[in-house]
């Protein structure tokens, strides 16, 4: 019987184990810790801050409200994550598509890591090409962005290795699709993914660690 006890709870915490990393999910929440990059203008006649209403808190608001820089070539935000929890190091990157002129859409993107404070200094992640669709999603909170994602929105998505996670992160974009025609950068949202746990799953390992403690009391 104490056997067949065991084993009960072992798989419970097994299982809870394999389904612990089964999603790839943003860590970012509407609220956390951010701070405004300002990059540098291009002789375009439109410079200074972002607009009142298109604040560099809306990187990560969760609708599909922009942030918009007016200071655009290698522009863009810090951030203290708040939802990972088990510290997992962060494997993907997800951008959406602001509301409007498309040339104004990043081209690039570079993404640091720090684990001193959220003004760095910062080590290198991941960098590369953002090719963002030509199709626009609507500004405003007409459209949902939970950390699952929203992959019926207008989207582009990097996976990439990394091994170390970090408190905080930068993410920057060097580059704009036409910053010749362009006056600012602008994107709804950025998710930064790292593989966190599904509903439930905390529960199931309490279940199974539960069952090893009443195992424990009986002996």
């Amino acid at each position: 019987m104490k056997m067949r006890l065991t084993c009960t709870a072992l798989v419970l915490v097994v299982c809870a184990g394999q389904t612990a990393f089964a999603a790839l999910m943003d860590i970012t929440r509407p609220g956390d810790a951010i701070e405004l990059i300002s990059g540098f203008n291009q002789n375009d006649g439109n410079d200074g801050d972002p607009p009142g209403a298109e604040g560099v808190e809306h990187a990560i608001d969760d609708i599909g409200q922009k942030y918009l820089n007016f200071k655009d070539l290698s522009s863009g935000f810090s951030v203290t994550p708040s939802a990972n929890v088990l510290g997992e190091p962060v494997t993907g990157i997800r951008f959406y598509a602001a509301n409007d002129a498309e040339p104004r859409d990043p081209a690039s993107y570079q993404l640091f890591g720090s684990n001193d404070s959220i003004g760095g200094p910062w080590e290198a992640i991941s960098s590369g090409a953002v090719m963002l669709p030509s199709a626009r999603n609507p500004g405003g909170n007409a459209v949902m962005i939970p950390p699952s994602g929203n992959l019926g929105a207008s989207y582009y998505e990097v996976l990439f290795d990394n091994a170390d996670t970090y408190d905080h992160y930068q993410v920057l974009f060097p580059t704009l699709k036409d910053a010749e025609a362009a006056n600012s950068m602008q994107i709804a949202e950025v998710e930064l993914l790292a593989e966190v746990p599904e509903p439930g799953t905390f529960g199931l390992i309490a279940l199974g660690l539960m069952g090893i403690m009443g195992i424990a009391r009986r002996k």
